[in-house]
């Protein structure tokens, strides 16, 4: 299967408004040129520079807008580049930072991104060099990270571990342990336009590594393991040896066993839940749908909408930004019943990748196969689609998941057969296919039903699926038992609670907002409830005054005081 060229795709609806919406946001004050180059103050040059790149890079393809800053951000680059071509301090030969390396990561990531996008020789200059000058020198650190717990910080070798800090009153000291782990993202985006045997060696340096840690024992980011996951599976891509899907099949699993919250978020650390991270989760929906693509299995499509409709879009906020939340059903922590922001917008890094996961969620609309359409999302928008046959143009309107119906309409295709594959998530107990409004026998194989035809301009083809109300337990490896929650469909449902506001006094960060909210107190709804839809998303308790309401909802988006009950008894 191959991925789409986003160019062909216009995509409308929920997914064009938040995607919009966060675009701009990119364009506010902090992400402009006069500020970008200066905004970092805790120690990760590179990052912020990269990821704001990368997101508008990937932006303005997906939504055919053109950026108002970054041709201008691009053209600034050598500025702000130290003399040997990099960002940020020269260190001492033999030293190397941990931070340094995670932050130049997604600086590499969004020059190979825009190199890709517009084949600019500069930047491909800026690349090499910015290669040759700062990571290749680092062969060989990468196999003496310390993965030892009881000796790490002290004896880190020839590494500056990343720092102990504090970024906000709501932010405790902590070491984003294992961050340089991101560079295998950067790394295998760079190795796949360059093809630097150097350069891969450093890569499998990095990956037998990564695969040696104990990364519960360590308490290693969630953000970091699956950014090296993502970029493990590239190479897997680029390579053809099946030990890297082994590998990164393995790691997904560990994460969704010990670091998944109850609304599919992520705990930030392995075993420290204490918010979740718009960063980890976007990876993690990317790496979902990767997995699938890449086995076939359509199991990582049902995580990767579980993902998308509850982690991922909660996490994204009424101003376009993105933000923490609350570790749903972790054990010890704090009102774990409800979802609510603990950061409301963390600009300086989920924000940011915002950008990437809208682009992703707009490439991975459909992919295509020889004659065949694989639709693994629902979204409404118009797209031209290139097959074996030629072009084939059609619309698909949907409110999915707020209603279960998809429907395709032909608007040009080839005189030969073409296959639509639609995938049914393992929630729908019933679904139907109608061509032309007439019913057709398909079965569904794989996750997927087929239809195959010849078709005509003007046909017009429905799927519907089950979204019935369901209850499912509690059931994350590391989270609190004997409570349930409800479903329609992909949705997890919630129910609005009173948030009282803890005030803190002082020590504000900059523009962000320091207040932080509680639950006013938790009701309990029975798993045998009667509960009936009553339109706009939302669903009524029987004999009650509850309105339950899907957290997903574009017209709901989450504000600073938003909470929500998910668990219940």
């Amino acid at each position: 299967m191959k991925p789409i060229d986003v160019s062909k795709i216009f995509i409308k609806g929920d997914l064009a408004v938040r995607s919009g919406l966060n675009y701009t946001r990119l364009e506010g004050e902090w992400y402009r040129p006069d500020e970008i180059f200066k905004a970092d103050s805790h120690g990760w040059p590179g990052d912020w520079e990269g990821r704001v790149i990368l997101a508008l890079t990937l932006l303005e393809q997906s939504t055919h807008r053109t950026s108002a800053y970054l041709s201008e951000i691009i053209s600034l680059l050598p500025k702000y580049l130290n003399e040997k071509g990099y960002f940020g301090d020269i260190l001492p030969d033999g030293k190397f930072d941990e931070q340094h390396v995670s932050g130049h990561s997604w600086m590499i990531r969004a020059l190979t991104e825009y190199y890709k996008y517009k084949k600019d020789p500069a930047v491909l200059d800026i690349l090499e060099r910015m290669l040759r000058a700062y990571l290749l020198p680092a062969k060989g650190a990468f196999a003496q990270y310390p993965i030892d717990p009881a000796t790490k910080f002290e004896n880190p070798g020839c590494w500056i571990l990343s720092k102990l800090q504090t970024k906000t009153i709501h932010h405790a000291e902590t070491s984003d342990a294992g961050c340089l782990f991101i560079m295998i993202d950067g790394a295998t985006a760079a190795y796949e336009i360059l093809k630097w045997q150097e350069l891969k060696e450093i890569i499998d340096e990095m990956i037998t590594r990564f695969m040696e840690m104990d990364l519960e024992a360590l308490n290693i980011q969630t953000h970091a393991t699956l950014s090296a996951t993502r970029g493990i599976l590239r190479f897997y891509e680029i390579t053809g040896d099946s030990k890297y899907l082994e590998m990164a099949k393995q790691r997904f699993s560990l994460y969704k066993a010990s670091a998944w919250t109850e609304a599919y978020g992520n705990f930030n650390w392995f075993g420290a839940p204490r918010w979740t991270e718009p960063c980890g989760i976007i990876d993690s929906y990317i790496a979902a749908i990767t997995l699938w693509r890449l086995t076939g299995d359509a199991g990582y499509l049902n995580d990767a909408q579980l993902i998308y409709y509850n982690a991922f879009l909660h996490g994204s906020r009424v101003n376009g930004s993105f933000g923490t939340d609350r570790c749903l059903g972790a054990i010890e922590t704090d009102d774990n019943l409800f979802l609510s922001p603990i950061n409301y917008e963390t600009y300086w890094c989920c924000t940011m990748r915002g950008g990437e996961g809208y682009a992703k969620a707009i490439e991975y609309c459909f992919f295509t196969e020889e004659d065949t359409i694989h639709v693994p999302v629902y979204n409404s928008c118009e797209a031209i689609l290139e097959l074996k046959s030629g072009p084939v143009h059609f619309e698909e309107i949907t409110h999915y998941p707020a209603c279960g119906i998809i429907r395709f309409k032909i608007l040009n295709a080839p005189e030969n057969h073409i296959t639509f594959k639609l995938f049914v998530p393992d929630f729908s107990s019933e679904t139907s296919l109608r061509l032309n409004g007439k019913p057709v026998a398909a079965d569904i194989k794989n996750g997927f039903i087929s239809i195959k035809e010849i078709f005509k301009p003007g046909d017009e083809f429905e799927l519907e699926l089950d979204l019935t109300v369901r209850v499912v337990e509690t059931l994350n490896g590391n989270c609190i038992r004997g409570y349930h929650k409800f479903f329609c469909g992909p949705m997890l449902l919630g129910l609005k609670s009173a948030a009282e506001t803890n005030s803190l006094d002082g020590n504000r960060f900059e523009n962000y907002a320091e207040s932080r909210y509680k639950s006013a107190g938790e009701v309990s709804i029975p798993k045998d409830a009667e509960i009936e839809y009553i339109g706009n998303n939302k669903f009524k308790v029987s004999d009650t005054d509850f309105i339950l309401s899907g957290i997903c909802d574009v017209r709901d988006l989450t504000c600073e005081d938003t909470m929500r009950q998910i668990l219940f008894k």
